[in-house]
């Protein structure tokens, strides 16, 4: 007893804030294991255990460098975030655009839950509507009391998953040798884009920031007052660090655990080398395997269903509690305070609700994790940069060493480098259209530096400014299309370039007609997308329009790029899938490709346009708020303006 006692006492000694960090293994685990490393495994085998073990060590010293501002601070790294200098609120807007657009890859595992569940029931089902009861669920778990319970349920259960891993390793039949081989640095022929897919996804990338939201509630419960000395806050970071050590060791486990099992899965089912491995294939790996022990299909299909479950509903509450504190405390320094935070995370739960039943009716999980991981390794790039700039805000005591700043400095830019790798889009197509951009950039710069341009954000322009406004933001949306790079039916482009610079400088008119420009000529070249790409290139004029007028022309730079960043969303997760599902001319396989082929580029594009212009027209009334705010006899007055001439004022 006294043995027993002596090591519950080192435990409560060292371990004082654990928790979190199964909570952080319980959001990696599921997508490591089941998109990468099973399929890797299946290829390559044990070879490239050495990558696993690198990218979580960085991903290792990301983590505790978060919990490092949390501990010193109090606060959660989103309020860090947003105390950044520079614009008012983009670290704000920077972190809630990144967890929305992560949100889609949570949908996509909400859809492994499903596939799960759906070999559990006997009968033929939708999977589409297995995803959807299991999202309620997750919701109605969520905004109750069970919540607070299964929080502790799940960090067991990945305790114990971690556990049958190790003995997976153990019980299969592989050499000392092979798994030793696998620690000794060793690139095998054709394993290129696995490498890059195992250092962007393995640990996860924006979940890894969740942290700092458990962390600062244990806190806040427990030990807020102790921090205020540096030996407490050094005995803490010893406790935080152990408990984010064993978080990032079950995800090791559970990741070389599954690249075993894919091995020994493929050499079983006698596939040629470099097969490429379906959600089916997988999950018949992980079936014939099982098989060998007393409903060990089904035992092993509950556990992964309530791992994926777990993931999805955990990472959800602390996307959600970031959020809300985020908007809250914003709210705060304006004057404004939030009376009532629950709503605010409800309507979080509910806007995350909406993304993940998109990528539901996508029904392609592998794909669509993939794709959303290349894009949050950019966004995890550039999270490590900022942490680097609050590490210099914190106590001496509490910053981090001249090598973990190195360490980070590193791994952030090598994250956002493989993330390019991984997009060919953007280093090959993107890049091209770059190109024709440029021309493009060149007429808007001599145009913003014009007596026209100079009228027309002023509210004095004639007939003739208003025409050539016009006339020169409607050939670049034209040319937008003409430029772009056909992707096999897939035109990738700035089309919506044009009509979002005529709404930002002349208002939803000028937006309206130069939309009108550019749609029409896409609509002449014909194909499957001509009629939605015409909708979605009137809707960028007209928001850029309205936005113009909502913000009274106090444009910024993180405005213009949300306005983007709206616009190429709703042109290519909504308008352009709605119609071609509607019409029946797209599959749901279809709409993911063309998703994957066009958004992320789409977004840097048309984003660095608008940048450029914000940058060309910094110093102009444009951004000095000389515009009115909207109304219905505003739009009508400007539409009478625009047909009457009006006195040159030059």
């Amino acid at each position: 007893m006294k043995i027993l006692s002596s090591i519950a006492s080192w435990f409560k000694d060292r371990l004082i804030f654990f928790g979190p960090g199964l909570l952080l293994a319980i959001t990696a685990a599921g997508e490591a294991g089941i998109t990468e490393a099973l399929e890797i495994g299946a290829h390559f085998g044990l070879t490239l255990i050495w990558v696993v073990i690198i990218a979580l060590l960085f991903k290792y010293a990301f983590t505790t460098g978060i919990a490092r501002y949390t501990l010193a601070t109090g606060k959660t790294i989103f309020e860090g975030i947003n105390s950044l200098p520079g614009p008012k609120n983009w670290g704000m807007v920077f972190t809630i655009v990144s967890y929305l657009i992560e949100t889609l890859s949570v949908g996509a595992m909400i859809l492994f839950c499903a596939t799960f569940v759906n070999y559990l029931l006997p009968g033929v089902y939708s999977l589409i509507l297995i995803g959807v009861f299991i999202l309620v669920l997750a919701m109605l778990v969520l905004r109750t009391h069970v919540y607070h319970h299964f929080e502790k349920v799940m960090a067991a259960m990945v305790l114990f998953m971690g556990v049958m891993m190790a003995i997976v390793l153990v019980t299969f039949p592989f050499n000392l040798d092979m798994v030793l081989g696998g620690v000794v640095p060793n690139i095998p022929e054709g394993s290129e884009t696995s490498i890059l897919a195992i250092i962007g996804v393995v640990g996860s990338g924006l979940n890894l920031m969740l942290y700092s939201v458990w962390l600062e509630k244990k806190i806040r419960v427990k030990h807020n007052s102790d921090l205020k000395t540096i030996s407490n806050f050094r005995k803490y970071l010893k406790s935080v660090k152990l408990d984010i050590a064993i978080g990032f060791i079950i995800v090791a486990l559970i990741t070389i655990g599954f690249m075993a099992i894919g091995y020994a899965g493929f050499q079983t089912a006698f596939l040629p080398h470099g097969t490429h491995l379906t959600l089916d294939t997988l999950i018949s790996f992980l079936s014939s395997l099982s098989a060998q022990f007393p409903f060990g299909v089904y035992i092993l299909m509950i556990f992964l269903a309530i791992i994926f479950f777990g993931s999805v509903t955990v990472g959800l509450d602390a996307r959600a509690s970031a959020i809300t504190k985020i908007i809250k405390r914003t709210r705060a320094e304006a004057g404004k305070p939030v009376k009532n935070s629950s709503i605010v995370y409800n309507i979080c739960l509910l806007v995350f609700a909406v993304l993940m039943l998109i990528a539901i009716l996508i029904n392609n999980p592998m794909g669509t994790i993939r794709t959303i991981s290349v894009i949050c390794a950019v966004l995890f790039g550039i999270f490590g940069l900022i942490l680097l700039y609050l590490n210099t805000k914190l106590p001496r005591y509490a910053r981090g060493s001249r090598l973990w700043m190195l360490f980070i400095g590193i791994g952030s830019v090598v994250a956002i480098f493989v993330a390019l790798l991984l997009e060919g889009s953007i280093l090959t197509h993107g890049v091209e259209i770059l190109k024709n951009l440029l021309l493009c950039l060149l007429v808007v710069y001599i145009f913003v530096k014009s007596k026209m341009f100079k009228r027309c954000v002023e509210g004095r322009a004639n007939l003739a400014d208003k025409f050539w406004l016009i006339v020169i933001c409607g050939a670049i949306s034209v040319y937008g299309t003409f430029g772009g790079v056909d992707m096999g039916g897939y035109i990738i482009n700035f089309r919506d370039l044009g009509p979002m610079l005529a709404g930002f400088i002349g208002g939803p008119i000028p937006g309206l007609i130069a939309a009108l420009i550019g749609g029409i000529y896409r609509l002449s070249l014909g194909g499957t997308t001509a009629v939605p790409c015409f909708i979605a290139t009137i809707a960028a004029g007209l928001i850029a329009g309205f936005a113009a007028r909502y913000w009274k022309g106090q444009l910024t730079v993180p405005r213009v790029i949300i306005v983007a960043i709206i616009v190429e969303c709703l042109h290519i997760l909504s308008i352009i899938p709605t119609y071609v599902l509607l019409a029946g001319t797209m599959d749901a396989y279809q709409i993911f490709d063309m998703i994957s082929s066009l958004l992320l580029s789409m977004m840097v594009v048309n984003g660095f346009g608008l940048v450029c212009f914000a940058y060309f027209a910094r110093d102009s009334k444009l951004f000095a708020g000389s515009l009115q705010r909207f109304s219905l006899k505003k739009l009508c007055q400007e539409f009478k303006d625009l047909i009457k001439p009006e006195d040159d004022d030059t």
